[in-house]
Formats: C-alpha cells, sequence, structure tokens
C-alpha cells in the first residue's frame, strides 16, 4: 500500500500457515466455490486462484485491493537478476538443501538469479525454522532491495524500470490494470521519494498455541491487525518495536551519510510514527541481517 500522498509505504507478509475464513470464490466455468472455514490462506490460490486469494485478503483486512499480481519460482528468479543482484547480511553459516541455499559463514552476499530465489525461499536454514522466521528474513532481503534501488539511481532511471516491468509482466500472471509497463514504471517511481523510514516491512500479527482449528497453524491476532489495517486505511505512518524471529540489526551497518552542506534546502525532518505494539517488521531503513538457524 502507497499512501495517497505518497509519503510512505507498507508491505504486509501474510503467512501460509494463517487459518482465515475463505469466502465463496468464483469458479472459472461460473458460479462459486463454497465458503470455508479453518483452512490456512495458502489453499486459496488452488481452490480458486488469484482472484480467491485477492477475495480473502481484502475480506480478511478490510481493504480493496487493486492490483494483483502471481509469480513462480523461475520469475523470482529473473527478477532478481533483472535488478542487478540484492546484498544481503547473515549472522552466521546457512545449509539449507530443501532451499538449495549454502552460505558458509557471517557477512554480506549479493545475490541474484537462483540464489536469490534460495534465500528467499529458506526456511529451515534461517531464524527458528518457522514461515515466521522465513517471513522476517526475506524482509531483510526487501528492505535492502529498496536501499538498492535508491542508492544506485535505478528509480531515476527510466530506461532501468521499463526493462524490469519488462520481465515482470513475461514472469508473472497479472490483473488487468497492472499488465501495463507504464503502469508498473509509474508505481516504481513512487519510491525514489519516499524517505526510507517510511517504507515499512511487516508480519500480519499472529499467535502460535490456540488448538482447535488453529493446531499445528498460526491464529490471526485481531486486536493488532485491526490496529495495522486501520493505519493504513487511514494512510497514516507507523513503526514497529521490533523484527521477526528470522533477522536481527546488523552490527556492521554502515553510519548514515551526513547532510549535504552545499543543499539549497534540508529536508524537512519526520515526525515520530507511533509503534503499534506486537507488530514485528522493520522500515527500509533499518539494516538487518537473518539469523542462521
Amino acid at each position: 500500500h502507497v499512501a495517497q500522498d505518497q509519503t510512505h509505504a507498507v508491505a504486509v507478509s501474510f503467512p501460509r500457515d494463517l487459518v482465515v475464513p475463505i469466502p465463496a470464490c468464483p469458479h472459472p466455468n461460473g458460479g462459486n466455490y463454497s465458503s470455508m472455514t479453518g483452512q490456512p490462506i495458502n489453499v486459496t490460490l488452488s481452490y480458486g486462484g488469484l482472484p480467491c486469494t485477492v477475495l480473502t485478503v481484502e475480506r480478511l483486512t478490510g481493504l480493496d485491493v487493486q492490483f494483483a499480481g502471481l509469480v513462480t519460482f523461475n520469475g523470482v528468479a529473473n527478477l532478481a537478476t533483472a535488478v542487478g543482484g540484492v546484498p544481503v547480511c547473515v549472522d552466521g553459516p546457512i545449509r539449507d538443501p530443501e532451499a538449495g541455499l549454502y552460505l558458509p559463514g557471517a557477512g554480506e552476499y549479493s545475490l541474484e538469479g537462483s540464489d536469490a530465489l534460495a534465500f528467499l525461499r529458506s526456511r529451515k536454514g534461517v531464524g527458528d525454522g518457522s514461515d515466521l522466521g522465513r517471513i522476517s528474513s526475506q524482509q531483510v532481503y526487501m528492505s535492502s532491495l529498496v536501499r538498492t534501488l535508491k542508492a544506485d539511481g535505478t528509480l531515476n532511471d527510466v530506461g532501468k524500470l521499463y526493462n524490469i516491468a519488462n520481465v515482470a509482466v513475461s514472469n508473472m500472471t497479472l490483473s488487468a490494470g497492472l499488465a501495463n509497463v507504464n503502469t508498473m514504471v509509474a508505481m516504481a517511481q513512487v519510491l525514489k521519494n519516499l524517505p526510507l523510514e517510511r517504507v515499512m516491512f511487516v508480519q500480519y500479527p499472529t499467535a502460535y498455541g490456540q488448538g482447535g482449528i488453529y493446531t499445528g497453524k498460526v491464529a490471526p491476532v485481531k486486536s493488532v491487525a485491526d490496529q495495522l489495517f486501520a493505519k493504513i486505511k487511514a494512510d497514516e505512518p507507523f513503526t514497529v518495536a521490533k523484527t521477526g524471529v528470522g533477522s536481527k540489526p546488523n552490527p556492521n551497518a554502515p553510519e548514515p551519510a551526513p547532510a549535504d552542506p552545499s543543499a539549497s534546502a534540508e529536508a524537512p525532518e519526520l515526525e515520530p510514527a507511533p509503534v503499534i505494539s506486537g507488530l514485528t517488521g522493520q522500515s527500509a531503513a533499518d539494516n538487518t541481517c537473518s539469523r542462521a538457524n
């Protein structure tokens, strides 16, 4: 979500094992699939395709989803290559044969192609080995991606943006409104003016061990989620107090660059954003490392 005044943005990750009500979804041959309860959100894709996933997210969040896209493993690898690689930090060696990820030790690695895909897929190699740990590890990658695109001038280079957009169109299933390279480039250019502190990556709030339909899965924490989506709906910025279980602050993060004394005017100082207690994630300004499992 990007605020209407284009001053802040937020990406929300939904754990695949989050058990939520699934509404009646349209059948491609007409009619509807039945609504369901007690099922994790990732079944929506096989049940009714991307439209069913969108309807479920809309019902869960109370927000309208204007654009949607579906990307497969090969598409993720191709997109990671198109942006020229993303530097990620890990706090120790990672060996995850299931994801195909092998990083020999702590440090920073520039990942693209199949290596980036393996990093984003790795669950057992990061955090506590759970999907929740994987989400916060993915946020390490996503925040670094935003910093990289802002720092290397990609967001000011229309040619580069059109190249990335064309790769996206070729590798993703997109809703009608999004399947246009001009739309994608215009959306990307919004990011160039956003302060890194105002680009948030958060995980939908969940709880383990609730029993019943949530046995072996995760349950939504509605009290925290309601605060999150009220902020998004009102276009109000917010922040979080801590990262998820799969990431930690980077102890070797570079110091912020000093202000340019030749600048004609300083950027306005950001007002402190309120913290949503119980919400985990990070901003694009937070330089973090994935926790090796």
